[in-house]
């Protein structure tokens, strides 16, 4: 008998990661993912859904909390905050959890913690929000757009401020908007190991959504499938995961056979696994990126992807490397 788990509690190991030690947040997600394998597809998504949810909204989630409790955001104990924020996503953002179910669990989780004498508190900071959140005030918008934009669209300041430099106020924000949406995943088929149609039609069969994406030949759409170590297409590296923009790069280019590729700040090496693919199998493609965990991330999608003439390599891009002259 498989001993029952409370989906938010995993949530909350997950933003603990992320949050107080650093881990990056797909790193997380995917390690909890996979120990929880057992989950049904909707509980799955529901713990995606909410830890990407409140890490992706969280400027905006401290901003509200902040204007409905005595104790700013970042003077709470860890464990507190981070309740707060996934429950204040899940009544601001997620129509289908009802505001009591989102305190309740809250306070539930705040006690299964240990932290009994500050249940009261977690719930009356929610009980305010959902009475109040709607009528929020955030920054006023004329006189500080910057900060109008960062909280209400949950981006850093000092990156708005330098689009405001550049672009208006109009355009910025319907760059933030399109941040916010929401997109299906787009793969790019290895055309070194199978075709579009044999693709297609392998995960058609397992019943997921694929559909044509624009720009690129080899680029699909999916959704509705489960997580993606699931799928022995991927593990087989039959296909990889990387937005249309990123395919665009390789294709431009211009790369021909034999030549000797350096791609910096490469991980998790999307592109340059693409170049070391429209080599088919010539020249040399280094991938390289400042951190050994980034690297490491590298060298784990060329060995799915089954690419020889590639390899990753910690270098720092700021530092003149005379071997590659």
């Amino acid at each position: 008998m498989i001993k029952s788990v409370n989906l938010r509690a995993i949530v909350l190991d997950i933003l603990m990661e992320v949050n107080e030690n650093g881990a990056f947040s797909h790193h997380a997600i995917s390690d909890a993912l996979k120990k929880y394998q057992y989950l049904e597809k909707k509980d799955r998504a529901f713990i995606t859904r909410l830890a990407n949810g409140t890490i992706e909204r969280q400027i905006t989630l401290d901003y509200v909390i902040d204007e409905y409790s005595q104790v700013a955001v970042k003077r709470m104990k860890s464990v507190i905050r981070n309740v707060l924020r996934m429950a204040v996503y899940q009544i601001m953002y997620m129509d289908g959890v009802p505001n009591s179910a989102a305190c309740d669990e809250a306070v539930k989780l705040t006690n299964r913690r240990g932290f009994f004498n500050l249940s009261g508190f977690v719930n009356g900071v929610l009980r305010t929000v959902v009475r109040s959140y709607k009528d929020i005030n955030y920054p006023d918008k004329e006189r500080t757009p910057s900060r109008y934009l960062s909280i209400y669209y949950s981006v850093p300041e000092w990156i708005v401020k330098k689009w405001l430099a550049v672009y208006d106020f109009d355009r910025v924000e319907s760059m933030l908007i399109a941040f916010l949406e929401k997109d299906d995943t787009t793969i790019r088929v290895n055309t070194c190991k199978t075709d579009v149609k044999t693709l297609k039609e392998k995960l058609e069969s397992q019943g997921i959504t694929v559909e044509d994406a624009p720009y690129v030949d080899e680029a699909l759409r999916i959704s509705g499938f489960n997580y993606l170590d699931s799928m022995a297409e991927f593990r087989d590296g039959l296909f990889t995961i990387q937005d249309v923009s990123s395919m665009l790069v390789g294709k431009v280019a211009g790369v021909k056979s034999g030549d000797y590729v350096i791609d910096v700040c490469a991980a998790p090496g999307g592109k340059s696994l693409h170049v070391a693919e429209l080599l088919k199998g010539t020249g040399y493609v280094e991938a390289r990126d400042l951190s050994e965990n980034k690297v490491e991330l590298i060298r784990d999608n060329i060995e799915r992807m089954g690419f020889v003439n590639i390899a990753a390599r910690t270098k720092d891009a700021l530092v003149f490397d005379e071997l590659s002259e």
